[in-house]
């Protein structure tokens, strides 16, 4: 939920998803999945 949010606000803002962002996502998986989570949110953000 936190990333979609992340995914919404960038977009109604018009600016590209930062490190900054993606670290404030505190409560996703800390997984060895982690990079292909944060390489997601970047690829939503930049369809909408």
């Amino acid at each position: 939920m936190a990333a979609v949010a992340l995914v919404r606000r960038v977009a109604e803002e018009g600016r590209d998803v930062t490190e900054d962002d993606l670290d404030g996502i505190r409560n996703i998986c800390r997984c060895g999945t982690y990079p292909r989570i944060r390489e997601a949110i970047r690829s939503a953000a930049g369809r909408m």
